[in-house]
């Protein structure tokens, strides 16, 4: 599966995809990449409460 096509941009990297180095403007920005593309839990917003 394609990363991001549409949400990549030149001057978003201030949040990094750890998977396909996709840069982000922001952490929930990258959150729902992470969700969508690679993952499908919400890695970066701590969904998960033990």
């Amino acid at each position: 599966m394609a990363c991001g096509a549409n949400t990549m941009s030149s001057t978003s990297d201030e949040f990094k995809c750890p998977y396909c180095n996709v840069g982000f403007d922001t952490k929930e920005d990258l959150s729902k990449h992470i969700d969508r593309t690679h993952m499908g839990a919400g890695a970066l917003e701590k969904r998960n409460s033990r």
